[in-house]
């Protein structure tokens, strides 16, 4: 028997409720049998969930693995369902798929359930079919389109048909928190904390926590998760399609949340520190705060490592590129980690430290919007030369403005994120939920995202001298970094 491929496509969530992927198989099988082929069960490549009509070819990644495998193997043969399981764009599989596979494959036969014959993607009478496909698509995405804004424009925080998201179950189109809300408070938890999407992915797989597929989580899994503002209690509807009116529709307080927003402008606090700072997930807790007291340079990092009866050891150093200087990372982190926590359980803990924080950040505040004040005088006084200097048809004068201006606008832009930023960490701070993360991290066991984090919120620099003595400052203020406006 001859070998050969098969690929299947299931269009959406709704197609896995039925028996889409099922029956293609079935009948591919069945046609096989019937045509001396064999198609082993790891030749079936399937595409879940994946439209032919907003995605083409190129980018449908089972369609292209599929590919790839057929000319490493050097089998030539593949059986589709039909031809709407190839395309609905009207041009991307003879493009994207047909075309270069036959370059490597020139013996390549395309077939479907529907003949014995195979199909021909550059025949007159295919490319018909393929329009008409991609018409029929056409004519569904803009039933389906004006069924949503319908829904949308009720003016009821109702919500259209669609898959219904992890954590939620939902009656009469109003969504109601499940037993897996628990796990999507503990994911938006744990992003709070640092840890990146590949790592949240790994607990929950190490302590055998089904994904919403019912198999292992993955890094896109807790992306797609993460960005869903659904679950801070709000409805959010973008049609990109629609080509006049609102292309948004939001519906604030539509259900009961299951994280709070808290979560997520601790994450753009985060953001802002490992930009300013590096990773959060390095080996080197301390990186580009720690300094050499001689030179007082910024310490670089060196991985060093030996081999010894065939096992290999690290050692990672911080290192002055300066004066040569180099410690042991382990021994910095040992000696100072704990002083680090103990002050920062303290400093938590303290009623007073609260309201100084909240008179920082109410002075901050109003300096901030003095500072817009001016930033917005002085583009309009930008404006005015401007417009003097076309009244004088003076193009070089006009040209020396014009830089000045988008600079100004910019730096408006930045001061009134800050002072957005400002008004979340207020929010925090005097709602108790800033502090209270750090009053009992003495009796927690941290992981490495979670120290460097602490650290970077507390601790302004470290200073280390040559016979390895270390002092720890710590920041008057450990809002600072947080409420600058981007330079």
């Amino acid at each position: 028997m001859k070998l050969a491929f098969a690929y299947i496509r299931r269009s959406s969530y709704k197609q896995q409720e039925n028996n889409s992927v099922k029956i293609q198989k079935q009948h591919i099988l069945e046609f096989a049998s019937r045509n001396n082929l064999s198609i082993p069960e790891e030749f079936i490549f399937i595409e879940d969930v994946t439209s032919a009509y907003t995605k083409p070819a190129n980018k449908r990644k089972q369609l292209m693995n599929l590919s790839d495998k057929m000319i490493e193997m050097n089998i030539s043969t593949i059986v589709f369902h039909d031809v709407s399981r190839m395309d609905r764009t009207g041009y991307s599989f003879t493009i994207d798929f047909y075309r270069p596979l036959r370059e490597k494959l020139p013996n390549l036969a395309v077939y479907t359930t529907k003949s014995t014959d195979p199909i021909d993607p550059e025949d007159l009478e295919m490319k018909m079919n393929f329009l008409l496909f991609h018409h029929e698509s056409e004519v569904k995405s803009d039933r389906a389109v004006s069924s949503l804004v319908k829904d949308l424009t009720q003016g009821h925080p109702i919500r259209p048909g669609s898959k219904i998201p992890y954590g939620y179950i939902q009656k009469d189109k109003k969504l109601y928190p499940n037993e897996d809300a628990e796990i999507v408070s503990f994911i938006f938890f744990l992003y709070s904390w640092g840890h990146s999407f590949k790592k949240i992915a790994f607990l929950l797989n190490q302590a055998e926590i089904p994904s919403p597929l019912g198999i292992s989580w993955g890094a896109s899994s807790i992306e797609k998760i993460l960005k869903n503002t659904v679950y801070t209690g709000h409805l959010l509807w973008h049609i990109p399609k629609l080509k006049d009116d609102q292309k948004e529709f939001k519906f604030k307080h539509s259900h009961e949340s299951i994280v709070n927003s808290f979560y997520l402008d601790l994450h753009q606090q985060n953001k802002k520190l490992q930009r300013n700072y590096g990773r959060l997930d390095t080996p080197f807790l301390f990186l580009n705060k720690i300094k050499c007291q001689t030179c007082y340079e910024v310490l670089k990092t060196q991985n060093g490592s030996t081999t010894r009866n065939g096992v290999k050891y690290h050692y990672p150093y911080y290192v002055c590129k300066s004066c040569q200087f180099k410690v042991a990372a382990q021994e910095v982190h040992e000696k100072l980690l704990p002083k680090v926590l103990s002050h920062v359980h303290n400093l938590a803990s303290s009623s007073q430290n609260k309201q100084n924080a909240l008179q920082y950040i109410e002075k901050t505040t109003s300096d901030v919007d003095k500072s817009i004040q001016e930033i917005k005088s002085y583009i309009e006084d930008l404006h005015k030369k401007i417009e003097i200097a076309k009244q004088l048809s003076d193009r070089e004068l006009e040209l020396l403005i014009v830089p000045l201006l988008e600079q100004s606008e910019k730096n408006l832009c930045d001061h009134q994120k800050c002072k957005k930023n400002l008004f979340n960490i207020y929010e925090l701070v005097n709602t108790d939920k800033f502090f209270f993360r750090f009053q009992n991290i003495l009796s927690y066991h941290l992981g490495r995202p979670e120290q460097r984090l602490i650290l970077l919120y507390f601790v302004d620099q470290i200073l280390v001298t040559s016979d390895h003595q270390t002092r720890i400052m710590f920041k008057s203020n450990i809002f600072d970094d947080l409420v600058t406006p981007s330079s």
